[in-house]
């Protein structure tokens, strides 16, 4: 299978290079628009001339999308300029067309309404794969060459100090972080979220945000923000077609439209998506007993299919340069089937097997996330005066449907006639609706501003499981009421929020702010009285500061106390018998718990290179996890507790550096240890332990038409029973654009020497456990896109006089 996969990429490198042309077409192009109003500006003069020979130069006037375009230039750094009547003129150097970069699709060009003859001038500076600058790492997506047979999940996964646990949660550095797409918060459960996510194609993500430090609004998440933006289009009308397949066994296809002009953005992207997945797993549990101890084994197989439909449709309408609106619509759905197979096995203290059973799981899932985001912003004439308003509702709808079967077997693995049948029907519907307000207020003094913020989240899930058993005298389901149940959940969550910015002198800063939050929640079963009320207040205050020095320095320090509300699947008192040798339950009168944290960083700016070095130190006050305990008949619980606490001690560390012209290397390492009490490590034989994320990326420019990006990951997570949960996974592409760059195919290679595995092992006071898993990650994939575009018309096309370069 490694030959198999080696043997087509190299082939697929090879075949294209051998295919590059002996000279390339080189573009310039670009959009001009209104500064005040976002129209585009039909009839602009722009002109570009070589910077060092201005005999070479050509000139041409905007279409009515406010386009131009410039083909076959020679090799060299470019001037441009843009000059309309009423309009200041805009200058923009150092455009470098080269053998590695031949084309350039420049951001919009705003010129600024002047009767003056004033000229402003920029410099262009191009995005390479990954940017660190600002408290803020960039990972700009649509330039990789994985993006095309991606889900947005996968190129998370692919950026620096982001990780995903074993559950689907997105983390940075280790710890939970609050998901933004195009700037709006997702208010989404982590069920949803992760549906959502492994829904959205790659190929309509412009670029992945990590904002390590974010503003105010977002300044107590404990993990940080991350930010999707995904991609707008050209001014005018445009589209894309994508198609990917796998040979792991998945395949999708997804369509975008976009159309932007003047006033209005309006993005259009459907898709749907369809794998599966393989596995295997073992564990070994050894229960100790006060006089004696015995084995529990099993091994388990697991197979499942999903199916996943989605849309995405996006308005945006700019009223004027003061008021805009936007209003994003979203869809997605999951049909997933599954069969799981695990066979157990009891052992005495001397390994000599005494019971044996085998228990299958068919499964059956869909769920249905329906969602939408309406966001009004308002600029006052004073800048930097804005105030935002975010509304958001989301909706689930789940149904689950799983038939157990377990059969017991005689010591030679022969059927002895005894079995049992069950089934389970689950049906659930949440709702979450929430309310965002953020103002901006600077002061005349030019060095304070003001921010003032609320939110309401509130969410509710009904939830109803229908346990049945077989009756075998009579052949019929019968409902088991001790198994069912049938409860709704209730959250509210209220914010508010005071922070000030100060501007001690250029490029010296610090922000300090309080947030106060009040949260409740409920449960409301049927045939049960008690509610499980949980009402807690939590006062939140953050301050950092940033300095930076034009030699490319900066250092940022930062305080904040963040929280951490335990979920729908950490409360729900529900008792899960789906595996009938560990219960699993939650807990209704769980706290969240409370995090002072503390951060220090270094860094240095170079054109070639980069680092970025962080420390800090956590203090978490009642942390919740899940505890597994043995009871005397062998069998072990699962529920979640508040512990007494835990430190956490951090370091990590982010580069990237330029080898040569084509060979771009970014890397990130986290590494957090974490320190238990005395009383928890005597009694609960909790152990310290060492958390570990790293990251490898490189990026290779074969030539203008053809880029290779690899991307190699390995995490490694603890728990307070000494759980090690260890995660390696490999990641190459190459992509190679043909028809004017019109078309684009890629070839990704996932883990061609290995199979994802995750191994654990736990020891409790009285029982040890060890398991093992094993997916079938190995996969070739192949995508195809075809961009749609109308190439600008040329008006004019002049030859002015060599003048004097300024």
């Amino acid at each position: 299978m490694k030959s198999f996969f080696l043997f087509f990429f190299s082939v697929f490198i090879c075949s294209t290079a051998i295919a590059q042309p002996g000279s390339n077409k080189t573009i310039i192009a670009g959009n001009i628009i209104d500064a005040d109003n976002g129209k585009v500006i039909e009839g602009a003069t722009v002109s570009i001339q070589l910077m060092n020979d201005t005999s070479v130069a050509e000139i041409f006037v905007t279409d009515a999308n406010g386009e131009f375009q410039f083909n076959e230039l020679r090799y060299g750094y470019y001037r441009l300029r843009v000059k309309m009547t009423g309009y200041a003129s805009l200058r923009t150097d150092s455009i470098f067309l080269r053998e590695e970069r031949t084309d350039f699709n420049l951001p919009d060009l705003k010129l600024i309404r002047s009767a003056s003859e004033m000229e402003s001038v920029t410099v262009y500076a191009e995005k390479p794969l990954i940017e660190n600058k600002d408290g803020k790492i960039t990972f700009n997506a649509s330039e990789s060459a994985l993006s095309n047979a991606s889900n947005a999940t996968d190129l998370l996964k692919q950026t620096p100090l982001v990780s995903v646990d074993n559950d689907g949660k997105m983390l940075m550095k280790g710890k939970e972080v609050k998901v933004l797409i195009d700037d709006k918060p997702v208010e989404m459960d982590a069920r949803q979220l992760q549906d959502l996510l492994e829904s959205m194609p790659g190929s309509m993500i412009e670029k992945i945000e990590v904002l390590t430090t974010p503003p105010a609004e977002y300044a107590n998440e404990r993990g940080g923000v991350i930010n999707i933006v995904t991609k707008k289009g050209k001014v005018g009308k445009s589209g894309r077609l994508n198609v990917n397949y796998g040979t792991r066994g998945e395949a999708g296809i997804s369509g975008t439209y976009n159309y932007r002009k003047n006033k209005v953005v309006f993005t259009a992207t459907a898709g749907y998506s369809y794998n599966r997945y393989r596995g295997e797993s073992y564990s070994l549990r050894e229960n100790l007993y006060a006089d004696s101890s015995n084995f529990f084994k099993t091994d388990g197989n697991s197979f499942s299919t999903n199916n996943r439909p989605n849309t995405r449709l996006n308005f945006e309408y700019n009223f004027n340069k003061q008021n805009s609106l936007t209003i994003t619509g979203m869809f997605n759905s999951r049909d997933n089937d599954g069969q799981t197979g695990t066979w157990y096995s009891n052992l005495n203290q001397f390994e000599n097997l005494y019971r044996l059973s085998d228990r299958n799981i068919g499964s059956q899932a869909k769920a249905f996330n329906p969602s939408g985001t309406i966001s009004y912003t308002h600029k006052t004439k004073t800048p930097g005066e804005t105030i935002r308003i975010i509304g958001n509702l989301a909706h689930s709808s789940n149904k689950n449907l799983r038939d157990f079967y377990q059969q017991y077997l005689n010591l030679d693995s022969s059927y002895n006639g005894k079995d049992s049948t069950q089934q389970q029907n689950t049906r659930s519907k949440g709702f979450t609706r929430s309310l965002r307000i953020n103002y901006d207020k600077p002061l005349k003094d030019k060095k304070t501003s003001l921010n003032f913020g609320s939110s309401v989240n509130h969410y509710t899930l009904h939830n109803k499981l229908v346990t049945s058993y077989l009756q075998k005298p009579d052949s019929l389901m019968v409902v088991s009421d001790l198994l069912s149940n049938n409860f709704e959940f209730n959250q509210t969550v209220f914010t508010l929020r005071f922070a000030l910015r100060y501007l001690i002198k250029k490029d010296f800063f610090f922000n300090i702010g309080l947030q106060q939050e009040y949260a409740q929640t409920s449960f409301d079963i049927k045939n049960d009285s008690n509610h499980y009320p949980n009402k807690y207040w939590a006062a939140l205050p953050f301050a950092n500061f940033t300095r930076k020095w034009e030699s490319g320095y900066s250092i940022t320090g930062s305080y904040k106390r963040s929280i951490q509300r335990p979920g729908i699947n950490n409360l729900n008192p529900s008792i899960d018998y789906s595996d009938p040798y560990n219960t699993r339950f939650g807990n209704p009168y769980l706290k969240p718990y409370l995090s002072d944290n503390f951060d220090f960083s270094v860094g240095y700016w170079k054109k070639k290179w980069n680092l970025n070095v962080s420390v800090g130190y956590n203090n978490l006050r009642d942390i919740y996890t899940s505890l597994r305990s043995l009871d005397s008949s062998g069998k072990t619980f699962t529920s979640w507790y508040n512990l007494s606490g835990r430190k956490e001690y951090e370091a990590s560390m982010f580069g990237s550096i330029s080898i040569g012209k084509k060979i771009k290397v970014n890397s990130s390492i986290v590494y957090s240890y974490n320190v238990y009490s005395a009383h928890d490590k005597r009694v609960r034989f909790y152990h310290d332990g060492a958390s570990i994320l790293t990251s490898l990326n490189t990026n290779y420019q074969f030539s203008p038409l053809m880029n290779f990006t690899g991307n190699v990951v390995f995490n490694r997570f603890a728990n307070p029973q000494g759980s090690i949960r260890n995660r390696i996974s490999m990641n190459l592409g190459v992509q190679r654009k043909f028809l004017n760059k019109k078309l684009v195919v890629s070839l990704n290679v996932v883990d061609p020497f290995t199979r994802q595995q995750n191994s654990n092992f736990i020891e409790a006071p009285n029982y040890t456990l060890s398991t093992y898993s094993l997916s079938n990650s190995q996969n070739l994939r192949m995508a195809v896109a075809y961009n749609f575009s109308k190439k600008p018309k040329k008006k004019i096309v002049a030859k002015p006089k060599p003048k004097q370069a300024n």
